[in-house]
């Protein structure tokens, strides 16, 4: 009866949502094809049929499918592997989903309406669906259980804000994730709560976040970093990296600037929003704020490039965070400045760039609390307290130097997670024909 009463009101909810969405200044990601529309019904073309069983691995968007990407590495090296279809709520994530190693297919997830899931069940014939994090969308979830296939969860997290709403919706919930045969959740915490949400005790461990296993940037990310810095004119000169900002850091972020750049001239700054299509609201701030700037996408051939006096990368790429944070004297990382909670506080600090990030980090609190431990990452909590640190690491290159050490052996305490989380789901991943 909830399931049938979720359904009918399943209509208004997606409305919320896309509304949301253009509210935040996100409208360009409703922008869809034909063809999504059709993924978005079920309408989905699963990798060829050749007598291996199907994986079906779904992420919400860019962030949860990277995190996953070790494991599906992994899984991609064994003799005998399934065929891998995974799917992404947004086209972002989908395009990062068609190039990782031991993906087959990716699409966009079917709408979380009976029709839809029941159709792209029905194209697709999984024997398993591993969800990344925490996407728990009740009717996926209850069709998948309908058709036989097994469930579980990697990187499973649930933030004590969701955690609250689910309780709420106890009655809906509780009977699906009894379903799940393994989860792998990030800390004790995302256990506790997995487990008060009605998941078994025993198909419940601890294995921490795979994303802080991935890779760190290539040599072929640095050099692309190192040529757009050359473009610009910025060679050897100190800049510090502003990644996977939200609506209401940047303004704080651009006066840090102003301020630390008007005792330090040669100071640049790399702005890369969280959302590349807010690109056009972080570049009128830009202006108002009197910063000369540049779009990565503006950028000509060979050095001189750029136009002269140019004081802010604004990046409207993704994927290229990684190669920009290996030569920052220092990096922030948004989400943390406004309540969203966090983001990959560690993707700089495994290359041995200090960090600074706010005081929102109830999503990441461990990898929050290690860096400050160790002297590798710094809380802030205004434009000035930011502008202080980075003029302090300017003056001394000792002290950045330590801090970015601090940086590297926090990163060093959240690895593993991968390996652990293949034994933990082992039973559902040795999928046989």
């Amino acid at each position: 009866m909830r399931l049938l009463v979720y359904q009918l009101i399943y209509p208004f909810v997606a409305l919320l949502i896309l509304l949301k969405l253009a509210w935040s200044g996100r409208a360009r990601a409703l922008d869809e094809t034909r063809a999504d529309v059709l993924e978005r019904l079920g309408v989905v073309t699963p990798p060829e049929d050749d007598g291996r069983p199907l994986l079906w691995v779904h992420a919400a968007s860019v962030g949860e499918t990277l995190s996953a990407a070790p494991l599906l590495k992994a899984l991609s090296e064994r003799p005998e592997r399934a065929r891998v279809l995974m799917t992404c709520s947004t086209a972002t994530g989908r395009a990062k989903a068609r190039a990782l190693p031991g993906v087959d297919a990716a699409a966009l997830a079917p709408a979380d309406f009976l029709p839809c899931v029941a159709l792209f069940l029905l194209r697709s014939r999984p024997r398993v669906l591993v969800l990344v994090e925490s996407e728990l969308w009740p009717m996926t979830l209850c069709a998948a259980a309908w058709s036989g296939a097994r469930m579980g969860v990697v990187n499973g997290r649930i933030t004590a804000r969701a955690h609250r709403r689910y309780l709420a919706l106890r009655g809906l919930f509780t009977s699906l994730l009894r379903r799940f045969e393994r989860v792998a959740a990030q800390s004790e915490a995302d256990a506790a709560r997995f487990r008060a949400l009605g998941v078994a005790p025993e198909a419940l461990r601890s294995c921490g976040n795979m994303k802080y296993d991935g890779a760190p940037a290539s040599e072929e990310a640095r050099a692309a970093a190192a040529g757009i810095f050359a473009r610009l004119g910025w060679t050897g000169a100190p800049v510090w990296v502003a990644g996977s900002t939200r609506p209401g850091e940047e303004k704080v972020l651009l006066d840090a600037h102003r301020e630390a750049a008007g005792r330090r001239p040669a100071l640049r700054l790399v702005l890369a929003p969280r959302h590349p299509e807010r690109c056009g609201e972080a570049a009128g701030l830009l202006e108002a704020a009197g910063i000369p700037y540049v779009r990565w996408s503006e950028l000509g051939e060979g050095p001189g490039a750029a136009p002269e006096g140019v004081g802010c990368l604004l990046v409207d790429r993704l994927g290229v965070l990684g190669g920009l944070y290996s030569w920052a004297l220092a990096s922030f990382v948004g989400g943390t400045l406004v309540p969203v909670g966090g983001h990959n506080l560690l993707e700089p600090a495994r290359l041995g760039s200090p960090v600074l990030f706010g005081p929102h980090t109830e999503g990441i609190p461990e990898p929050a609390e290690m860096l400050v431990k160790t002297g590798g990452g710094c809380v802030v909590r205004s434009s000035g307290e930011l502008a202080a640190k980075l003029e302090e690491w300017l003056e001394s290159p000792v002290r950045r130097a330590v801090a970015g050490q601090g940086a590297k052996l926090a990163a060093e305490q959240f690895s593993g997670a991968t390996q652990r989380t293949l034994e933990h789901l082992e039973p559902l991943l040795s999928i046989k024909p």
